[in-house]
């Protein structure tokens, strides 16, 4: 089993919007994939527990989390 088939549907979901988006925020990811901002900040988490997404702080004034695929998920 790959390690995107052990991924939830939310997981898999805010990673193609992550791969279609660039950049985002929770709040973002939630509104593009038409999440709940609780369910968005769950499946960036279990990415980001994969290492197939990471936290990029600093791209934004507002100091809010900006999540971006990890190059191993973008091969």
């Amino acid at each position: 089993m790959s390690e995107s088939e052990a991924l939830s549907c939310a997981a898999k979901l805010a990673r193609v919007v992550l791969d279609n988006c660039g950049p985002l925020s929770p709040a973002e990811v939630a509104e593009e994939a038409r999440l709940s901002e609780a369910d968005a900040a769950d499946a960036l988490a279990e990415l980001d527990d994969a290492s197939l997404a990471e936290c990029v702080c600093g791209l934004c004034e507002t100091k809010e989390q900006v999540y971006a695929l990890t190059e191993t998920a973008e091969a």
